[in-house]
Parts: C-alpha cells; structure tokens; sequence
C-alpha cells in the first residue's frame, strides 16, 4: 500500500530526478512544476546548474520544458525528445570527463549539464539548481546501482483528443465525478482527504478544475495503493 504523507498540510518535496530518455515522446512530472495552463499539462521551468557553479546559488540557468504531463504515478520526471525541438542534446561517451549537457538552439548557450554517471544510475539526469517554489527537493526513488528503462508515450487518441479539447474549450481531466460511496469509504479507511491532497498539491478549492485534478490525483493514489493498471487521466 502506498505511504500517506506525515505532515498532510505541507507539499510533498519534488522529486529531484530529470531523466533524459530520447525513446519517450513526451515530458513528464511526477509533481506541481512551473506554471500549469491546463488541466494535466504545462510549461515547466527547470532551475539548472552547472558542474563549476552548481554551489553559487546566484548562477543558475534554466530549462523550459513544454507540454509536460503531470503524472503522479510516474517513478521519476521524463525529459523526453520533444526537448529537441528547442534544444540540442549532447551527450558523453562512457570514456569522456563530462556526461553531457543541453544547448539552446537559438543561441548556443549550455544550459544544463547531466550528473556524472558515477553519481547515480546509468542514466543521463539533469542537475539541478534549485527546486521549485522554495521547497527542499525529495530523496531520489532512483538507486545508485540500479537498471532502469526510462519511457513515456503520449498516444495519438489522447493527443487528438487533448486538441479537439483545446480547441473547443472543454479542456478537462477524464475520473473526475463525485466519488462513489464505496471510493469515500476507502478514503476514509486510508486516512486521505480531498482537503490534504488540494493541500499537498496546492490546488485552490475554490476553483472548479482544481477540485476536479484533486479526485484525479486521488483515484491515481488509490489505484496506485492496491496495485492495480494505473490509468493516467490525461
């Protein structure tokens, strides 16, 4: 079963684990990045660091990533090929001194550089600067020598479904009816409120699309927790 949060009136800290994975057709978030413009996706704006600078605070650059799914359920963030399309990617061989960074394409500036691999996992993650919002970043749910198949894909349905919405103003997450007496009644047993989650994920219960993301998010956790398909409603 999936953990509760201790403190429920704080955010979760985010997790700090950018993955580059040029075999994903999309980005993903595991968390509330950056500024949301629709229900389930969103520009996300990552503070980055380079290796000779990554302890001066007062020089951090940034990676905007756009489109960015937001997944609860994801294992990591997913910086998938769609960063191609503003940047170039350059990474190292196994045998070179850096493992790689990121350049604008409009200028040729670098703006991010991936972790020593020696740091982690066979895999290329961005350093970061500093985390969103002022908070402390979470542990890394990625372990140092562990093998890991990074992917996430976006299907044609969905994306024509999301641009038929767009357009028509109808943009909304899918699993966001009232909860059934029989879902409140596994809430309630699991001790996770709607108040908590809008909480957490800073979500105004003023406003109807936040109210709706919250019983997505919820459903997501549940399904999580007893080990079921986790059906992502984006």
């Amino acid at each position: 079963m999936a953990s509760m949060p201790v403190r429920p009136d704080r955010p979760p800290p985010p997790c700090p684990s950018w993955v580059f994975s040029d075999k994903s057709d999309t980005h993903v978030a595991k968390d509330r990045w950056g500024r949301a413009e629709v229900i389930g996706m969103g520009t996300v704006d990552l503070a980055t660091m380079s290796p000779r600078t990554q302890t001066d605070p007062g020089s951090p650059s940034t990676l905007r990533l756009k489109n960015v799914l937001h997944a609860p359920a994801a294992l990591c963030n997913i910086i998938g090929k769609p960063v191609t399309e503003d940047y170039t990617v350059i990474r190292g061989t196994t045998d070179s001194d850096h493992p790689g960074f990121i350049v604008k394409n409009t200028n040729g500036n670098i703006v991010a550089y991936f972790k020593p691999k020696d740091q982690g996992p066979d895999l290329y993650q961005v350093q970061l600067g500093e985390p969103p919002l002022g908070h402390e970043f979470g542990i890394s749910p990625l372990c140092p020598n562990g093998n890991y198949l990074i992917h996430a894909f976006f299907s044609q349905r969905e994306r024509h479904r999301f641009v038929i919405l767009k357009f028509s103003g109808l943009i909304r997450a899918s699993g966001v009816e009232p909860f059934t007496p029989t879902e409140k009644k596994w809430f309630g047993k699991n001790r996770m409120s709607e108040k908590a989650i809008r909480v957490a994920y800073g979500l105004d219960p003023n406003r109807k699309e936040h109210q709706e993301e919250c019983r997505a998010i919820m459903r997501i956790l549940k399904c999580q927790a007893e080990n079921e398909p986790i059906l992502l409603p984006y």
